[in-house]
C-alpha cells in the first residue's frame, strides 16, 4: 500500500490483469480515502490517473467503462452522455409541468 492507494493485482474476475489487454499500461488501484476503484496509466506525465470507477466491485462493467471512455472513444462516449443528458433535462420539465399542472387544478378547486 502506498499512501490511501493499494495496487491491486489480483481480483475475483481478473480484472486488474484484463485491463493490460485494453491498454498494457494500465494498473489497477483501490483509494482507500475515498472508497473508490481507480484505474492509472504509467505512461501518463505527471499524474497517472486515468478513471476513477463508478462501480463499488470489480466486475465486467468496468472493463466496459474502461474501453468506453478510453480517447479515441471520446467522440462516441459525448455524443451518449449528450443524449442521456437531454432524456434527464426532458424528464425533469416533464415532471415540473406535470406538478404544475396538478397545483394549478388544486388552487382553482378552491376558488
Amino acid at each position: 500500500m502506498i499512501g490511501t492507494h493499494q495496487l491491486i493485482t489480483e481480483d475475483t474476475f481478473n480484472i486488474a490483469s484484463r485491463l493490460k489487454n485494453i491498454d498494457s499500461t494500465y494498473f489497477l488501484v483501490f483509494n482507500h480515502k475515498t472508497r473508490k476503484f481507480e484505474v492509472h496509466s504509467r505512461e501518463q506525465r505527471g499524474n497517472s490517473l486515468c478513471l476513477i470507477l463508478p462501480f463499488s466491485t470489480l466486475d465486467e462493467r468496468t472493463l466496459i467503462h474502461v474501453k468506453k471512455t478510453r480517447s479515441e472513444n471520446r467522440k462516441q462516449f459525448l455524443i451518449e452522455m449528450e443524449k442521456e443528458n437531454e432524456k434527464i433535462e426532458k424528464e425533469k420539465i416533464e415532471k415540473v409541468a406535470k406538478n404544475a399542472e396538478k397545483e394549478t387544478e388544486r388552487a382553482f378547486r378552491l376558488i
